[in-house]
């Protein structure tokens, strides 16, 4: 057998360069994707708890027609699984029998909706509620899923739930709670939008 001693083991420096090449292109390749599966994870969790929210909205509904429409001319309940909601009542614009604030807590008419009835609803339509707040000062702290807050479009009062995990920080390191994606119940209506905000 033939003994080479001054044979030097190891990569050249073609093979280095085509090693640094080879693993640049799988950085290229697969960081975006990696952003766009975390992205995307995001979207599903927020319109998953946004279907859960409709589901539990649309269960309190049911309930109360099944209780035979408990309430009076202004105003209706129904006792959801221990709970007794308040529920819209008819007026023009606004459909009957979908839940807007917990009875002997929250608002007891529909135009003085509260960002705590909001809280209040998330917290007491869902059997596993995320951990939200109505509170911006504490929005940050990391302790919260969803931040949320209520508003008005035409005079109809809505709550807005915005995802905080999707919250964007502009580079500032600040996040901006009410930037990012969210869903928004409408009580008047009974309808839930979810909004994707593509600009994070």
């Amino acid at each position: 057998m033939t003994q080479y001693p001054n044979r030097q083991t190891g990569l050249s420096l073609i093979e280095l360069v085509i090693v640094v090449v080879v693993v640049s292109i799988l950085t290229v390749v697969v960081v975006p994707r990696y952003i766009d599966i975390a992205e995307e994870a995001k979207v599903a969790a927020l319109k998953g708890m946004a279907g859960s929210f409709s589901t539990a909205v649309l269960s309190t509904r049911a309930q109360w027609e099944a209780d035979g429409r408990p309430g009076t001319q202004s105003q209706n309940w129904v006792n959801y699984d221990g709970t007794v909601f308040n529920l819209t009542a008819a007026e023009t614009g606004v459909r009957e029998g979908y839940p807007f604030a917990l009875q002997g807590q929250g608002s007891h008419q529909l135009a003085q909706l509260t960002g705590q009835d909001c809280l209040a609803l998330m917290d007491n339509l869902l059997q596993n509620p995320p951990p939200s707040t109505a509170d911006k000062t504490v929005a940050n702290a990391g302790l919260y899923q969803y931040f949320v807050e209520v508003g008005a479009i035409s005079g109809s009062r809505f709550c807005r739930y915005y995802q905080l995990a999707s919250a964007s920080d502009f580079w500032t390191g600040k996040k901006a709670i009410t930037a990012g994606h969210s869903f928004t119940y409408t009580p008047a209506l009974g309808r839930i939008d979810i909004n994707i905000d593509r600009n994070i």
